[in-house]
């Protein structure tokens, strides 16, 4: 009975070293594609999960980096438009995008006009429903000065739209790095786990000639 108890508390002992040291490859996974590098450090992969977690911080500090470049190129070109065509502030993105077509808005009228006259002919009923919907109103109306201001609205909106870009890369940079890392913590834990096991044994036979068990365990360097 002694040595039934010896054997059972064994078997337990070797049992909680394995369960401590094997780990789920799923919950890895689930880790790691939540949270870059939990999945690692939950199977005790310090080395991969602190990379992964650096990378993730580095990239979400990229894109809080261009996101605010982009909203300050945005904040510039609508003082600049304010400066040089008296444009309120906090204007709808559409008239935003309307400013950077002509340097005035008589010239966008003009053009609004010709459309009128080439689909509908001048004086006709459709022309003058056409150039009452598109034109530009008196409250609406703005004026570069020169092509020079205008282009240099348009370079500041075009920066602001490259780190809009650069932003979108960074976000698709963050989801590869979520799908990196839960792949690589699955692979690095089940590895771990494989290797671990090979190491280690617990080998549990009947002795017949001695009327009992013969029970052993083998570590492998």
């Amino acid at each position: 009975m002694k040595k039934i108890i010896i054997i059972i508390l064994i078997i337990m002992a070797f049992s909680g070293l394995m369960a401590d040291k094997i780990h789920s490859t799923k919950l890895s996974f689930a880790m790691s594609a939540l949270v870059p590098g939990s999945g690692d450090f939950y199977a005790r992969n310090y080395y991969e999960g602190s990379m992964a977690i650096a990378r993730e911080i580095a990239l979400i500090a990229t894109l809080f980096h261009f996101n605010n470049q982009a909203e300050n190129y945005d904040k510039s070109a609508e003082i600049f438009a304010y400066k040089i065509t008296g444009t309120p502030r906090n204007s709808s993105s559409s008239y935003y995008d309307r400013l950077a077509r002509l340097v005035s808005s008589d010239q966008y009228n003009e053009n609004v006009r010709l459309n009128g006259q080439n689909y509908y002919g001048y004086g006709t009923d459709g022309y003058y429903d056409y150039v009452e919907t598109y034109s530009i109103s008196d409250q609406e109306a703005w004026n570069w000065e020169s092509a020079q201001n205008l282009q240099k609205y348009k370079d500041i909106r075009a920066k602001k739209q490259k780190n809009y870009q650069y932003a979108s890369f960074a976000i698709g940079a963050i989801m590869v790095n979520h799908i990196y890392s839960a792949i690589s913590s699955a692979v690095t834990t089940s590895s771990n786990n494989k290797r671990f096991i090979e190491n280690h044994s617990l080998n549990i036979q009947p002795n017949i000639f001695n009327k009992g068990v013969s029970l052993s365990y083998e570590y492998n360097f």
